[in-house]
């Protein structure tokens, strides 16, 4: 076998013109391609990392404010609760002050009318009480029913001060002599004696009857009554009894 140099020289020369324009005219355009498309690919890799970021960081700030709404509802609903709370005591409180004070009312109304009870129960008690002393007194004997009063009233003309009884001589008209019957003349000259002589001097003097008086005797001027009878008595002790609260 012979070898052709020249040939495989040619060859040779044929292969790195070949290299020459492969390398020039296309392997730096492909590896420039490559380089562009591998820089692209690393800004979409970084922006993708970086959109992660942003998103990753969006999460966070959205699970945040989650977390803060979830707090600031949870803290809303406490203190809805406080004021749903305080304001329940506070119409319970306010309630039971008005039952109370209602409560409080009626009792006292309750007790008003107990006490007007009692009031008109005494009352007529105390009435039927003098009512039945009255009626006893009525049987005392006719006598006993002026004589025994006369002293009395006489005691009290006499205590009267000096121009009281000069009125009483000199007043306009007779002065009244109120007995529970009709006096005798025997009875009606004991009287006017008797009273003329407290007052000092002369008085006309009229005699008139009350049975309402029951016993003893009444003296009526126009400015003075002197009583000394068992009706006022008893209309005093009547007094007293429905008074005894009022006096206590």
């Amino acid at each position: 076998m012979k070898i052709d140099f020249w040939t495989l020289a040619l060859q040779a020369i044929n292969a790195l013109v070949l290299i020459w324009l492969l390398a020039r005219v296309l392997y730096r355009p492909v590896v420039r391609v490559i380089a562009q498309r591998r820089n692209a690919a690393a800004k979409l890799l970084a922006d993708a990392e970086a959109e992660r970021d942003r998103a990753r960081q969006a999460t966070a700030a959205a699970q945040a404010q989650q977390a803060e709404l979830a707090v600031g509802r949870e803290a809303a609903m406490k203190a809805a609760q406080a004021d749903a709370d305080a304001a329940r005591t506070h119409l319970l409180a306010a309630a039971q002050a008005e039952a109370e004070t209602l409560r409080q009312r009626a009792q006292a109304e309750q007790d008003k009318q107990l006490a007007a009870q009692q009031r008109a129960d005494e009352q007529r008690a105390a009435m039927l009480s003098v009512d039945i002393a009255g009626r006893l007194l009525e049987r005392l004997p006719a006598s006993t029913r002026v004589a025994g009063f006369l002293d009395d009233l006489v005691a009290s003309l006499q205590v009267l001060p000096e121009s009281q009884r000069q009125q009483l001589a000199q007043a306009a008209t007779p002065l009244a002599l109120v007995a529970p019957r009709a006096l005798d003349a025997d009875e009606r000259q004991r009287c006017m004696s008797a009273i003329q002589q407290a007052i000092g001097r002369t008085a006309a003097l009229q005699t008139t009857v009350d049975p309402n008086l029951i016993a003893g005797l009444e003296l009526r001027s126009p400015d003075l009554v002197l009583s000394n009878h068992l009706r006022a008595d008893l209309d005093h002790l009547q007094h007293e009894l429905t008074h005894a609260d009022g006096h206590a």
